[in-house]
């Protein structure tokens, strides 16, 4: 589709929202391992006084953190639905004035 300047290509929004999808995927995967991995260290800071305050402040930076990521996660996995979305939204418009404009034709006897 071109307006003036601008030019947009359905199928490149769908392969970028493909390619956002895929990026989620892996980054869902990446988090999982690394959450296995820190819990693989079990409680190194001990059961001490100390070790408690380590740990707690552990937890709580840690659940924080994978919280983020989630969101981060769902935030990217959406754009890449709505970039997908985009593409057929585009592609029905496209068609539509194709079509339209060969009803016009037609009408006009051209």
């Amino acid at each position: 589709m071109s307006s003036g300047g601008l030019h947009i290509a359905p199928e490149s929004l769908q392969a970028s929202g493909r390619r956002l999808g895929a990026v989620a995927h892996r980054f869902a995967s990446a988090l999982t391992a690394f959450q296995a991995e820190i819990a693989g260290f079990g409680q190194p800071w001990g059961s001490d006084d100390i070790g408690s305050l380590i740990g707690a402040a552990h937890e709580e930076v840690s659940s924080f953190a994978y919280e983020c990521y989630q969101s981060a996660l769902g935030e990217i996995a959406a754009a890449g639905a709505d970039l997908s979305g985009m593409a057929l939204a585009y592609s029905a418009a496209e068609e539509a004035i194709e079509q339209r404009l060969q009803t016009l034709r037609a009408e006009l006897g051209r």
